[in-house]
Formats: C-alpha cells, structure tokens, sequence
C-alpha cells in the first residue's frame, strides 16, 4: 500500500510542476476570459437560432 501513496502523491506533483512550466512557457499568454468566436461558431450559432425560429412556429402541445 505504500506504493499507492507514492503514485498519488507523484501524480499531484506532477501535475503542479507541468502546470507551472506551462505557465513560464507560454508566459501566461492565455486568457479565460469570453474570446472571439470562429466563422464556423457563428455560422453554427446562427443555424441553431434559425432551427429555434422555425420550430417556434409551430402549434399544438407536442
């Protein structure tokens, strides 16, 4: 068993000194934050709103 907390532990070390040499490296260029959507995000967008319009027109429950 003492072998499991060493790989636990390994992994979640890991992980932290790969996240912050990506941080140096990438010099915290990347941002979180709402980005610019692609052509291909609008134009799937504007379909889905176009579907949405259509199926609005609709009558009965069902």
């Amino acid at each position: 068993m003492h072998w499991m907390m060493w790989v636990f532990w390994g992994t979640l070390a890991a992980i932290l000194i790969i996240s912050f040499v990506v941080d140096i490296v990438t010099k915290k260029k990347y941002n979180l934050s709402k980005q610019e959507k692609t052509l291909n995000q609008n134009s799937a967008e504007a379909d889905a709103r176009r579907q949405a319009g259509q199926n609005n027109h609709q009558g009965g429950m069902f």
